[in-house]
């Protein structure tokens, strides 16, 4: 588990140092993550399918302020690590990735807090007038917080990994199924709460659409996503040319005619 192990702690800290090294270009989501550990761990198919699961799950859930509600990135890579190293099913590997994310917020809290620590030694620095000490300090709070998460991925593999594999062949069949039946679920559940964000009386009638698609006519979710894309251009350009109409008649009106009491006093100065 040593190489498995390492490659995790390798991509945990791509992930995080992402986030506030490079300005989050937003690898850190499941779909990227779970991809980059099936890659590393040599079943690239699990890790795909695991991640755009994992994507639709979270998808709906975002962070207000400083507060995480969960951690998708390192639910995803532990999820997708299990899954493979355990020979388990996308299914299951999903139910263990969402409660790991909510537990792995502790980790984000305890990064956050340890970098405030560091506000005594900027202002210290600052009134003594240290630059190159500010400077190596603040690299430290950029490389600290990935250091934390990468060491965290490869223990969490390395001594969890066997853990995790003795836990999950000691439950029991019928809990099995059940986590198995809730691991399917939970896609449903991130649509809801997007669609729940997103939620207006004009935007049912093109989820209805979708439903009729997929549905009825067997379509592939590829060629209703296409679809989509058909209307959303045309109705962006139907709305391109209403607007358009709107601003020329709008220029083409003519000014209004004085009022009375506007000619009176023109009159009155003209006098």
């Amino acid at each position: 588990m040593f190489v498995p192990a390492l490659w995790v702690a390798l991509i945990m800290f791509i992930g995080n140092f992402s986030d506030c090294g490079m300005s989050d270009p937003m690898i850190r989501r499941p779909l990227v993550m779970s991809m980059l550990v099936g890659l590393a761990l040599g079943d690239l198919k699990t890790g795909i399918m695991m991640g755009a699961s994992l994507e639709i799950i979270f998808l709906g859930i975002s962070g207000i302020g400083g507060a995480m509600p969960s951690d998708s990135m390192t639910g995803a890579i532990f999820g997708t690590a299990f899954a493979i190293l355990n020979h388990q099913g996308v299914a299951v590997a999903l139910s263990l990735a969402v409660p790991i994310s909510l537990l792995a917020v502790f980790v984000n809290q305890l990064v956050i807090f340890i970098r405030g620590l560091l506000l005594t030694f900027f202002e210290k620095y600052a009134e003594t007038d240290r630059s190159k000490a500010i400077e190596h300090l603040q690299y430290l709070s950029i490389i600290g917080g990935p250091l934390v998460y990468a060491l965290i991925g490869f223990l969490g593999i390395y001594l969890g990994s066997s853990s995790i594999s003795t836990l999950v062949h000691a439950i029991p069949e019928v809990v099995m199924n059940g986590l198995t039946v809730l691991g399917q679920m939970l896609p449903a559940l991130g649509i809801a709460l997007l669609l729940n964000m997103i939620y207006e009386k004009g935007n049912m009638i093109y989820l209805l659409l979708g439903f009729l698609l997929a549905c009825y006519l067997k379509l592939p979710i590829i060629a209703v996503a296409l679809i989509g894309i058909i209307l959303a251009v045309i109705l962006s350009s139907i709305d391109k040319s209403i607007l358009d109409v709107k601003n020329m008649k709008t220029v083409e009106q003519p000014k209004d005619l004085p009022s009375n009491e506007d000619s009176i006093e023109e009159d009155f100065f003209n006098d």
